[in-house]
């Protein structure tokens, strides 16, 4: 049996394993890890992986699923919807670049044919870098990320054509270019009805009954067959696979099992879309880069700058906010994945010279390389572009905000307008108490700007655009912001400013919550253990309790700061870490064998201190106790534990080993 294709699997991923970690150390983004896989893993470095097509399926099936998550997202109705972006910024995107690049490449010395398919492939940007970091980001749905996709929906029904054109330069198989392209619109266009047809008739139905088994693995490999199946029909009429992975996924956007869907493949897709970034590092020859190296870092910063000029200029003309025609720009500036097929296509029909391709590859990977940084500084940079002065700019944050509240006082400040914000806001003003609302999503600020309210868009960690809202002459702030990291820098920004107006931080669970308390928040809400409360307070009432005993009850949790509430017994879907990356506290159980150390020695003797576990309480002969400093531990006796997972292992080995 040949391992060797298993072999050089084994290495990507034990490579990716240690680069991607390494990229986290240093807050890289995964794509740029994954080329550097490929790129030291390649024939021009150590050689020991070759970009074979067992790979190269494995990369290009990691791009259906990617697009199968994007059809998800954009249902057709959203695509018609936005046809003026898919067909007026991607059409007019497609066409300018083509046809400029072209021209150059003619005057140049380029043929005809030649500088078509550098025109073609240059002109495509990155759908699976681009769309990969929106979803990462976030930004998917933010105005820039519509632009984005829509424009990179044209792109891919580009690529198709010129996938057809290539050929038909040639001289190969169809003569006639217009019946070759009237063909192959034939094909795409009967495929997408019968899509439809299935999508709508059929599809659903299939789900539904799978849903009624609440067999996870059957509907995770449902998905998985409809994706590769729209795939493999597209194959068969000489389309492109991706194509068929994001009519697939529009189809299935249309149902209400989408969400499900797009959580089950997510592994898969990731996975496999790694490869497809390790195998365009494969590609790159490094002998040819060190060669030519200041001609191809030039032609990539022109091909950045040109693009990103082009499409600016036309995202400006769909729509007139600035910072998002300019971060538009910048994400699809690259040139992408699509640019490979067409030169591997030209190469075969010898259009282009080999060292031409070597070039226009190098330049494509180089672009493509540099575009996760640049989307990351994209804000940054679209922020730098529109500053104006301060007296000529009155646009800026903090001058919007000093407009609108310089005469508010004695009102209540909300830093974070989601849905704990909105509902306080909502009581605030049917007891007509004045507030100020702050929050980081655009989208959300518009939102509430259109009905009225006053929101204002704004980092709630920077002490200018605290000051801008009025701390100083607030009533109250109330921090409703998902993060407990965030929320902490904002109530440092705040006592900067004043450290006498109460603030109430909401948090979603009690990971920082002594940590808020010593900052200087006046009261701490967990949202989680509140909740909690609420329901215990139900159960105690229905056991026959006073409602004035339950109060005094639930009003002594409060003061203890919850002290009763801290830490869970650690389950299958509980994580270790909080989504900021803070280890959770967590409840454990450790039983008192006959020869434990710690059996027949005092709770005083334990060193627990030395390794911040906490005993909560004992459980012997099936009654709960809460020891004493010279309550004496016996064997059989359950001993709870509370603490992080690396102190609880620390305070288990104690128990046991001494």
């Amino acid at each position: 049996m040949d391992f060797s294709f298993f072999n050089q699997l084994l290495v990507i991923f034990a490579s990716s394993v240690f680069f991607i970690a390494l990229c986290h150390r240093l807050h890289i983004p995964d794509t740029l890890a994954y080329l550097m896989v490929g790129l030291v893993l390649g024939p021009t470095a150590t050689g020991l992986v070759d970009s074979g097509a067992e790979i190269a399926l494995l990369a290009e099936i990691g791009v259906v699923f990617l697009l199968f998550s994007l059809g998800l997202e954009f249902s057709l109705a959203n695509v018609l919807a936005m046809r003026r972006i898919v067909f007026g910024l991607g059409g007019l995107q497609v066409i300018i670049c083509t046809l400029l690049v072209g021209f150059c490449a003619l005057l140049l010395g380029f043929s005809v044919s030649g500088a078509f398919v550098m025109a073609a492939g240059l002109s495509l940007s990155s759908t699976a870098i681009v769309s990969k970091e929106l979803v990462r980001r976030n930004e998917l749905r933010s105005e820039h990320g519509q632009l984005a996709i829509g424009t990179l929906v044209f792109q891919d029904i580009a690529a198709v054509v010129f996938l057809i054109i290539i050929p038909a330069l040639a001289g190969i198989g169809v003569s006639n270019l217009t019946e070759s392209l009237l063909i192959s619109m034939g094909k795409g266009l009967g495929f997408v009805a019968f899509m439809i047809l299935v999508g709508r008739r059929i599809l659903p139905r299939i789900f539904h009954e799978i849903a009624r088994t609440k067999s996870e693995e059957l509907f995770v490999l449902n998905a998985i067959v409809v994706c590769l199946v729209a795939a493999w029909l597209t194959h068969l009429l000489e389309l492109s696979m991706a194509l068929g992975g994001f009519v697939a996924g529009m189809m299935l956007g249309e149902s209400h099992y989408r969400h499900q869907i797009e959580t089950d493949i997510r592994p898969f897709r990731d996975i496999l879309l790694g490869l497809f970034f390790v195998s365009i590092g494969l590609m790159l020859d490094l002998n040819l880069f060190m060669a030519n190296w200041p001609m191809i870092v030039l032609a990539t910063l022109g091909l950045l700058l040109f693009k990103f000029s082009t499409i600016t200029v036309l995202a400006l003309c769909i729509q007139r906010d600035q910072k998002s025609a300019i971060r538009t720009g910048i994400s699809l500036a690259q040139s992408g994945e699509f640019c490979f097929a067409l030169v591997a296509l030209a190469n075969q029909y010898e259009l282009l010279r080999p060292a031409t391709s070597s070039l226009v590859l190098s330049v494509t990977i180089m672009s493509m390389a540099m575009t996760p940084l640049l989307m990351r500084w994209s804000l940054s940079i679209a922020d730098a572009m529109t500053a104006r002065r301060k007296e000529d700019d009155p646009e800026r944050k903090k001058d919007v905000i000093t407009l609108h509240t310089g005469g508010v006082e004695d009102h209540i400040l909300i830093l974070g307008y989601g849905r704990v914000g909105q509902a306080i806001s909502r009581f605030l003003r049917a007891d007509s108490v004045p507030f100020v609302a702050m929050d980081d999503d655009p989208v959300r600020v518009r939102e509430a700007n259109s009905a009225g309210e006053p929101v204002f868009y704004g980092d709630c960690q920077r002490i200018d655009l605290l000051q801008a809202a009025g701390v100083g002459r607030a009533r109250m702030v109330v921090i409703c912001i998902d993060s407990s990291r965030a929320a902490h820098k904002a109530l440092q920004a705040i006592r900067k400013l004043s450290a006498q107006v109460p603030v109430m931080v909401r948090t979603r669970d009690d990971t920082m919550l002594e940590q808020l308390k010593l900052e200087g928040a006046t009261q701490v809400v967990p949202e989680v253990l509140e909740s909690s409360l609420l329901i215990i307070s139900h159960v105690l009432t229905m056991l026959g309790q006073s409602e004035r005993t339950v109060a005094q009850r639930i009003q002594q949790v409060r003061k203890k700061r919850y002290d009763i509430l801290h830490g869970v017994f650690f389950g299958q879907s509980e994580a270790l870490r909080t989504p900021e990356g803070e280890p959770r506290e967590l409840l454990h159980g450790v039983v008192l064998a006959d020869r434990a150390w710690a059996v027949g020695k005092p709770v005083r003797a334990l060193p627990f201190d030395d390794v911040g576990v906490r005993l909560q309480h004992i459980t012997r002969d099936k009654q709960t106790l809460y020891p004493g400093a010279e309550t004496v531990l016996l064997a059989g006796d359950s001993l709870v534990l509370k603490g992080t997972q690396a102190q609880i292992e620390q305070g288990e080995n104690l128990l046991l080993r001494g």
